[in-house]
């Protein structure tokens, strides 16, 4: 008979981030680059966050701008905002990919344009809601996004 005794599991079921890509939107001007957002959308904190976030391509592939951070505790909901500020023209992958030490491993693309700073990515002002929805997912629940 084994020793019954408890465990840290890599995936705790109330812990759950999520996360999302948002190019260039048409009527903000002041938004120029691509922002990922990371949030926690479960019921306990998440902890020892670290995220990838690049953007590679170009018409000669000379767009390739990787930033990386780590966060050492990211509580019930709460998020961070982040831009990649890549310069350049053309065609272009955009990757997050983010992960903790008490949830699962998250990744998503999203394909978009690049016109000097700016990134177009499709379906932003959805993506957008998406989040918005997210964030206030429920009434009297409101989350705090952090930029960094």
């Amino acid at each position: 008979m084994l020793p019954a005794f408890s465990t840290p599991t890599i995936a705790e079921s109330d812990t759950e981030i999520y996360i999302e890509i948002i190019g260039r939107l048409p009527f903000l001007f002041r938004f120029t680059g691509v922002l990922g957002t990371i949030v926690n959308v479960g019921d306990s904190p998440v902890y020892n966050i670290s995220y990838t976030f690049s953007i590679t391509g170009g018409y000669s592939d000379n767009i390739n701008a990787t930033y990386s951070d780590n966060w050492s505790e990211l509580s019930s909901a709460t998020g961070l905002g982040f831009f990649n500020d890549a310069y350049g023209f053309g065609p272009v992958l955009i990757t997050l990919k983010a992960s903790a030490s008490n949830a699962n491993n998250v990744t998503k693309s999203a394909k978009g344009f690049q016109i000097g700073k700016r990134t177009l990515v499709s379906f932003s002002l959805l993506r957008y809601l998406i989040l918005v929805l997210v964030l206030y997912k429920s009434i009297g629940n409101v989350y705090k996004l952090n930029f960094t």
